[in-house]
């Protein structure tokens, strides 16, 4: 039965819970953010837009903490591990689908993906990723 209340007494409310820390967690916090979206099959760009959107208050708060050049790296960064990469560009250039669609895989000749066909995602690990319809 749905309740407008939040019961703090019930174990299985969800709370959210804020720890202070002396160390700055900003860097892993915007990775762990990146590579969830990345794992949802987000795009480079679409990531980059979340961390520009004031309504993701992580993101947002990492983009500001330490700059767009900063979470554009790390974006390539953690695309690369998977396999994928980033291409930016500018404003002014007109996106080439099919170019961008060849450029998300890459696979170099001494990867140990080298002998998977391009039309099976992989993880880092190697293992298969499930097609997600959203």
């Amino acid at each position: 039965m749905p309740k407008d209340e939040f019961d703090f007494e019930d174990p299985f409310e969800l709370n959210g819970m804020a720890f202070l820390t002396h160390e700055d967690t900003t860097d892993s916090m915007a990775e762990c953010f990146i590579e969830e979206f990345t794992r949802m099959g987000y795009g480079h760009k679409q990531i980059l837009a979340l961390f520009k959107d004031p309504h993701y208050l992580g993101p947002n708060m990492a983009l500001e903490k330490r700059g767009e050049p900063f979470i554009r790296e790390l974006i390539t960064e953690i695309l690369a591990r998977w396999g994928r990469i980033a291409l930016w560009g500018d404003a002014s250039e007109k996106p080439d689908t099919q170019r961008s669609l060849e450029a998300e895989r890459v696979f170099e000749p001494h990867s140990p993906l080298a002998g998977v066909p391009e039309s099976v995602e992989t993880d880092p690990m190697g293992a298969p990723v499930p097609k997600l319809n959203l």
